[in-house]
This record gives C-alpha cells, sequence and structure tokens, in this order.
C-alpha cells in the first residue's frame, strides 16, 4: 500500500495527495508487485533496499546510493502481549523522502493523526522527529520492563517458575533491543558526523540529545540483562539450598527410624539373648530404642538437619 502525504509551513493539516511531487512523504506498507515497480521504475529506488525492509531479520544499517540516502532502523512494538521489533526504511531522497515498512503499526499513528507537529517539506527535520518517537518508544518499553526487573530482584526469595519464564521473554527482547539500538546509535553519529542531513543548528541540540538518549537506552538494557542473569543465579542457588536442606531432612529421618529398627531386629532374632528371662526387657529395649533417637535427633538438630 502507498499512501502520498504533504505538509509545508504554509499548511494547518497534512493533506494527502496520489501525485509524489517535492516535499511530499510516501509512506509505503507491504507493496504489492505493481506497487514495487512504481517505487523502483518512476521513483528510481533501489528495489534489492525496499525488499530488505520487508525481511523481519533485517538489521539497520545505512547505505548511500548516488544521491540518495536508505538508512534501516528497527523500532519496537507490542503484539498480543509480546514486545518486537519491526525494521523501518528511510529513503531519502532529493525532492521527498519515503518510509517502507512491512505493517501499519503505531510508530506511525502519531504522525498521520497529526498528534505531533511536523511538516514534510522539512526533510531533516521530519527525520529527525520520527528517530525521537522511536527512540521514545523503546524508552518507555525500557522503563516498564527495568521495573519489573528491579521489583522482582528485591524479591528474589519469592520468584516462581512463571517469573523465570517471563525474565527469558524479557531477556530476549532485551537482546532484541541491543541489536537494534547499538548500530542505530552508529548510524546517527555518521549522519551527523558526516553532514548527510543539513540540520539547522536549532536542531544540533535535538540530534545530540537523541545520541546520548540512544546510549542511556543501550545501558538500561545491559543492566536489566545482567540484572536478570544475577536473578537467575540467585534462583538456582536458593533451589540448591533448599533441596540440600530437604535432602538433610530426608537423610536424618532415614537415620532416625534406622536405628530404632536395628535394635529392635537385634532383640527379635530366635537366638539366646541377654536379659531375655527379664520381665523389664522389653521395657529396657523400648528405653535404649527411645535413649538412641534422641541422641541422634539432638545430634542432627545441632547441624540444623532439622
Amino acid at each position: 500500500m502507498i499512501e502520498i502525504y504533504r505538509k509545508s509551513l504554509k499548511d494547518s493539516h497534512l493533506q494527502k495527495g496520489s501525485v509524489v511531487q517535492k516535499g511530499c512523504w510516501v509512506f509505503v506498507t507491504d507493496p504489492s508487485d505493481h506497487e514495487m515497480e512504481f517505487l523502483t521504475e518512476d521513483l528510481k529506488l533501489e528495489r534489492g533496499h525496499i525488499s530488505d525492509a520487508l525481511d523481519p531479520f533485517e538489521v539497520p544499517r545505512f547505505e548511500v546510493e548516488g544521491s540518495t540516502m536508505y538508512i534501516f532502523l528497527r523500532f519496537p512494538y507490542e503484539e498480543r502481549g509480546a514486545i518486537q521489533t519491526m525494521p523501518i526504511l528511510f529513503i531519502v531522497a532529493e525532492d521527498f523522502i519515503v518510509t517502507v515498512a512491512r505493517e501499519r503499526k503505531g510508530v506511525f499513528e502519531d504522525f498521520l493523526s497529526e498528534k505531533i507537529d511536523f511538516t514534510t517539506t522539512q526533510k531533516e527535520k521530519f527525520l529527525l522527529l520520527f528517530f525521537i518517537k522511536i527512540n521514545v518508544l523503546y524508552q518507555s518499553y525500557l522503563h516498564a520492563i527495568n521495573k519489573d526487573v528491579r521489583v522482582k530482584q528485591a524479591n528474589v526469595a519469592r520468584i516462581t517458575n512463571e517469573d523465570i519464564i517471563a525474565f527469558v521473554d524479557r531477556e530476549r527482547v532485551l537482546n532484541d533491543f541491543v541489536t537494534a539500538l547499538v548500530p542505530a546509535g552508529k548510524i546517527y553519529k555518521t549522519l551527523l558526523g558526516k553532514q548527510f542531513l543539513a540540520f539547522i543548528k536549532e536542531d544540533n541540540d535535538i540530534v545530540e540529545d537523541l545520541m546520548l538518549s540512544n546510549e542511556e537506552a543501550v545501558d538500561i538494557c545491559n543492566t536489566s540483562i545482567k540484572a536478570i542473569s544475577n536473578i537467575r543465579v540467585a534462583y538456582s542457588t536458593i533451589l540448591t539450598n533448599d533441596l540440600n536442606k530437604t535432602m538433610k531432612f530426608l537423610a536424618g529421618i532415614t537415620i532416625l527410624l534406622t536405628l530404632p529398627t536395628m535394635i529392635a531386629s537385634v532383640f527379635g532374632m530366635n537366638v539366646h539373648l541377654p536379659l531375655q528371662e527379664n520381665p523389664m526387657a522389653f521395657a529396657g529395649v523400648m528405653g535404649l530404642i527411645a535413649l538412641v533417637s534422641l541422641i541422634a535427633f539432638w545430634i542432627f538438630s545441632k547441624k540444623d538437619w532439622f
């Protein structure tokens, strides 16, 4: 699907058109073969790069073909409770800008609904606002994940198997974020450092804040991954310790039951035994069993087996 929008400084609202003109935004989602021909034949765009943008495993990178820039990034989104990332391609041509994605997700809605004030005729500013929006989405998900990790970290002893499964998914998300954010940070530095985009002086501070925010997001990811790893180690240690306590307890119970059994077995043999004619023999045997059991129980208690 191809939609064409344009908004200049003189326009109060985003205008939808049917012809690609100077200063417009060509919004492309999952293009058909006919639309792909329009992009490659009429707009003179690289077919290979557009196809790469539709690959769910495409990684962030930066390419320049003649006077046209191809900027690949990934943006986060949530679908059926699962946080994922999707590639997005920004094509910056001389007269227009193109965005290509497999699906129409929330990252576009704030622009299409004009919640974000922008103009398509200012390509650099428009692109910068898109980068900021993507970074805000990352920060939002990261703060939620980091908060959840900190809460669980403060209550390690109460962690359940369901929590561990959730941590595995959180770690997957964080690793996905890192693989998207690290190359994105390098792309931002390349765009600013080599002046591929002519940002005005007022925007330079915003660009620097964007790069710092990107680095902060990477640090949060790494910190959260390390915290999750520490929680798993702590959880494993607690389980091992609990298992050891259980094994000690069961071993102690087994010994306590074995000692009386051994004494009773000896006095139950069909041979001549001391005190077998004594009327107090039974009481003596029972007293011996009780004494041995109490001594064993005292020893095990001192060793914290019970």
